[in-house]
């Protein structure tokens, strides 16, 4: 087996069998960043193995089609390790074929991954803007206030970004809770949080037919509120974010691109706080992870040396 033919096994297993092994293993946030960067780790492994097959797989075609050998090609990438007879013409066709072929798929691929991100940035920009103009603002930074009825605080990216906090939550917070609702807000913008969930949804739209890549949004952005929790309830406790978040679960739905801290997986987000992981526990939960972190790494390079020729 060539190192193509392994790192497309990879590739495939990983994109198919990943999601349930790393839901298994990251559901319950113990350690949401080192969760996060499992996921992250197994996604960009995925697109670079299936990008390195393809540029080898080329390569072996080019090296076939300006071959000296008259009426060979190496087959090896399909675990032949001889070669077979054919007519030049014929190994032509293959090659050129093969490279348009690749070529053509990675173009639409990353058209379609580009497209869908700047769509999601425009959008997000936009609606940040327009936080501004229509809302009123406050002490707290890039934090503004919008009439609304129901109670709502969620932030989303943009040049400026904002944090909007309706005001029925405004009304409805004590102190303690509002700061630590914006604390929470606060760690999404500085974490960045934002732009990996674009690359993260855009990259699932581009190849929406891999299961890895379709389910890791979600999963990234349930770790993401986990994280933003763990950073607000150290600075202001877990009881005021508990009762800000209680406070916000009803609120209207909130722009796709926002970050809320009632938005996503509540419940499990509340267990968690109201009954935080002991020590023993964190400590085997980051054993679990960075063994599958170093695996995902190791793998495709011990298939790259395995397989070299």
């Amino acid at each position: 087996m060539s190192v193509a033919a392994g790192l497309l096994l990879y590739a495939a297993l990983v994109s198919w069998w990943g999601p349930h092994v790393l839901t298994k293993i990251t559901t319950r946030g113990i350690n949401p960043l080192l969760g996060v960067t499992a996921w992250l780790t197994a996604i960009v492994g995925v697109l670079v193995a299936w990008g390195a097959a393809v540029i080898v797989l080329a390569l072996d075609a080019a090296d076939a089609l300006s071959s000296s050998v008259i009426g060979t090609m190496c087959l090896e990438f399909l675990g032949h390790v001889g070669q077979i007879d054919m007519a030049r013409p014929v190994a032509a066709t293959i090659a050129i074929t093969l490279i348009a072929t690749s070529l053509a798929l990675s173009l639409v691929f990353g058209l379609r991954i580009l497209r869908t991100l700047r769509t999601l940035r425009t959008t997000s920009h936009e609606h940040a803007m327009a936080a501004r103009v229509v809302g009123r603002p406050t002490r707290w930074r890039d934090v503004f206030v919008v009439n609304a009825d129901q109670a709502a605080a969620y932030c989303v990216s943009g040049r400026p970004r904002a944090i909007v906090v309706t005001s029925a939550a405004l009304a409805s917070l004590e102190d303690d809770q509002l700061a630590a609702v914006l604390s929470h807000e606060y760690a999404h913008l500085t974490g960045r949080h934002h732009q990996l969930l674009m690359a993260l949804r855009a990259a699932a739209a581009g190849l929406p037919s891999l299961p890895l890549l379709a389910a890791g949004p979600d999963a990234v952005s349930r770790l993401l509120e986990m994280n933003a929790d763990d950073r607000a309830a150290r600075r202001h406790g877990r009881h005021p974010l508990l009762c800000g978040m209680a406070a916000l679960v009803g609120r209207p739905t909130v722009p796709a691109a926002a970050l809320g801290a009632a938005n996503n997986a509540v419940l499990d987000r509340a267990a968690r706080l109201a009954a935080p992981a002991t020590a023993g526990v964190r400590w085997r939960d980051r054993v679990t992870l960075g063994t599958a972190i170093g695996l995902t790494v190791a793998v495709p390079l011990f298939t790259g040396v395995l397989c070299h020729h």
